[in-house]
C-alpha cells in the first residue's frame, strides 16, 4: 500500500494482514483528496475514525494537515498505525487513541479538539456506526462550522440519514462509496 499524494507520495505503508479488514483502496484515497481540492488539508485538523491501518490519516498528513488524530478500538490496528507512522518518521504518540469513537469524542471534547475534517470507515456491515459518530461529533462541538465528514461504506448499502449534517456529494468507486457531509443550513 502506497501513499498517493503529498510529501509522502509513493512511500509504502503496511496493510492489515487480516482478510476481514479492508483497507481503503488507493483510487478511493486519491479521489477523496481530489474532491476536497488541492491544498484542502493545509493547516487542518483531521480525524481518522475507525482508522484501521492509519493510511487515511497519513494521506492527510502527507497533504499538509496540521495534525491528524487516529481512533480505533482494536489494539492490533493501533499497533499497525503506530508502525506505519514510524515507517514515515512521523509521530502519533499524542494523537493515536485506542478507544471507541464515542469514548474518543468525549475525550476530544475535554481536550478542546475541533476537527475540520473527519473520515469515518466503520465496518461495511455497520455504516450506522459512522452516522452515529457524525451526529455525536456535531453534538459535542468537535467540528468547526465548515467541517466536512466523509463516510466510506459499501456502495450497495443504503445508509441512514444524519440528524446533524447533510449529504452534499456521493461517489462510487468499485464496491465502495464515499458520502460527503457538511453542516445543515
Amino acid at each position: 500500500m502506497r501513499i498517493t499524494g503529498g510529501i509522502f507520495k509513493g512511500k509504502k505503508v503496511n496493510p492489515f494482514k487480516n482478510p476481514a479488514v479492508r483497507p481503503s483502496k488507493s483510487m478511493l484515497r486519491e479521489a477523496l483528496f481530489s474532491i476536497l481540492g488541492p491544498g484542502y488539508c493545509n493547516g487542518k485538523v483531521v480525524g481518522d475514525f475507525f482508522s484501521g491501518s492509519g493510511v487515511m490519516a497519513l494521506e492527510a498528513l502527507s497533504r499538509g494537515a496540521q495534525v491528524v488524530y487516529c481512533v480505533d478500538s482494536d489494539i492490533k490496528s493501533c499497533d499497525l498505525i503506530r508502525s506505519n507512522f514510524n515507517l514515515l518518521n512521523a509521530s502519533c504518540a499524542d494523537t493515536l487513541f485506542h478507544l471507541s469513537v464515542d469514548q474518543a469524542l468525549s475525550h476530544f471534547t475535554t481536550l478542546g479538539v475541533v476537527f475540520d475534517l473527519i473520515y469515518l470507515d466503520p465496518p461495511y456491515a455497520a455504516p450506522e456506526l459512522g452516522i452515529d459518530a457524525i451526529d455525536k461529533a456535531m453534538a459535542s462541538g468537535c467540528l468547526t462550522p465548515d467541517a466536512i465528514a466523509v463516510l466510506e461504506h459499501q456502495a450497495k448499502t443504503d445508509i441512514p440519514q444524519s440528524r446533524e449534517m447533510s449529504i452534499w456529494k456521493q461517489k462510487k468507486y468499485g464496491h465502495s462509496r464515499l458520502t460527503f457531509y457538511n453542516r445543515k443550513s
